[in-house]
């Protein structure tokens, strides 16, 4: 006897929600963009002024970057609770963007560029994050 899934039924699957995916992806797009955007205003020589227009554009992706993460942690905690992967990476995707934004708002609050030492290497990890986690929602369990 076989059985087809009708909507509204609930399937148990491994396989990650398109909603995940789909956060998870444009998550990982607007950090791309974090790091043109950042490319763009970083001063070339030493002592250089920053371009406040696109200090002020990459200050706007982090928070939007944040919302997605947060979004796509929620998402993948609810309705992935199998693929501890999954969730475990979203959340510590979540958690490495808070402390991001924290060391970026301190780049800019001061005329110390000490926290850059950091924010900009982390910034590395988390984009490596970010492609992770899609690549590891194709897969299955």
């Amino acid at each position: 006897m076989s059985t087809t899934a009708r909507p509204g039924d609930a399937v148990t699957s491994s396989a990650a929600s398109p909603l995940f995916s789909s956060l998870a992806g444009l998550t990982s797009l607007v950090v791309l963009l974090q790091g043109l955007w950042a490319g763009l205003f970083v001063p070339v020589g030493k002592g250089g002024p920053y371009q406040d227009t696109w200090v002020e554009v990459h200050s706007w992706g982090a928070r939007i970057a944040l919302l997605l993460a947060l979004v796509t942690a929620v998402v993948a905690f609810v309705t992935l609770r199998a693929r501890r992967d999954l969730w475990s990476g979203a959340i510590a995707l979540l958690v490495l963007l808070v402390i991001e934004f924290v060391l970026g708002a301190a780049i800019s609050d001061s005329s110390s560029r000490g926290a850059a030492a950091v924010h900009i290497p982390l910034a590395l990890l988390i984009m490596a994050l970010t492609v992770w986690l899609p690549l590891r929602a194709r897969r299955g369990s």
